[in-house]
């Protein structure tokens, strides 16, 4: 498990997180609308009521419902582009690339985000010494760890052996989760569950993990990001090295959120 003070997820460390804020403010659009809701085909989870998200249809990612990051990478390291995001064959694809410009990958984030839920979603990962893919709940506050972040699929190891889920919390940036054995460089459902009173996560429709501790529990609006993130980071991940392919892609399927009904 990493340590305490790792990073902040959206960019980095400390100073880098104003950096990535100012970058998305950049690149956002002039008037922000709300995302738009399109129900998927398949009907929502019972006594779930669908709220948002992206099935990855369409030729090339929908900026009004999202915002890609331009920014300095996960913990300090590379940068983020929004080149490195593309969608075709109805798969968003997020690609790294470990010797261009000191390593370049990518990351987006969801609009506004809501107080409580259900997020679920298909993915894979390319194996690939010093990248980890990390789809995650960021608090809207941007205050972190303050407000917490939960990580509903991290997967750092280099041949993609393990997904963990983890739940940041406290102002020391305090940590507990779990981890799931598997081939995660083929596709797995995750989902995670996020009430007042627990948080459940899921890895393909079985229940893996809980905790009902409200110590530890965020309470306020948090959205989807879902990011390539690039090492290296204390006692999580090593550098990207000379084994790393030219490129290390993350792939998903669709994304989807919703409210108890």
């Amino acid at each position: 498990m990493r340590g305490a003070a790792l990073r902040s997820r959206r960019a980095g460390v400390g100073a880098v997180v104003l950096a990535a804020v100012a970058a998305l403010a950049v690149i956002a659009p002039s008037a922000v609308a709300a995302p738009r809701v399109q129900e998927p085909a398949v009907p929502a989870p019972a006594g779930w009521t669908y709220t948002g998200g992206d099935e990855f249809d369409g030729p090339a990612l929908d900026t009004d419902r999202w915002n890609a990051y331009d920014s300095v990478g996960a913990f300090g390291n590379g940068t983020r582009h929004p080149s490195a995001i593309s969608q075709g064959d109805g798969l968003l694809t997020i690609t790294a690339r470990p010797r261009q410009d000191g390593g370049t990958s990518g990351g987006m984030a969801l609009g506004e985000g809501q107080l409580y839920g259900r997020w679920e979603f298909r993915a894979r990962t390319d194996p690939g010494r010093g990248y980890s893919s990390a789809i995650l709940l960021w608090p809207d506050s941007e205050k972190f760890p303050e407000d917490g972040e939960l990580d509903m699929m991290e997967v750092p190891s280099d041949k993609r052996t393990a997904a963990t889920a983890f739940v940041h919390y406290g102002a020391d940036n305090r940590i507990v989760g779990t981890s799931r054995d598997g081939d995660f460089t083929q596709w797995h459902t995750f989902a995670m569950e996020w009430q007042p009173d627990r948080i459940t996560w899921f890895v393909d429709g079985r229940k893996a993990w809980e905790t009902t501790d409200r110590a530890v529990i965020p309470t306020t609006p948090m959205h989807l990001c879902i990011q390539l993130d690039q090492g290296p980071a204390v006692n999580w991940m090593p550098a990207p090295d000379a084994s790393t392919p030219d490129e290390v892609r993350l792939q998903v399927d669709w994304a989807r959120q919703y409210r108890t009904s």
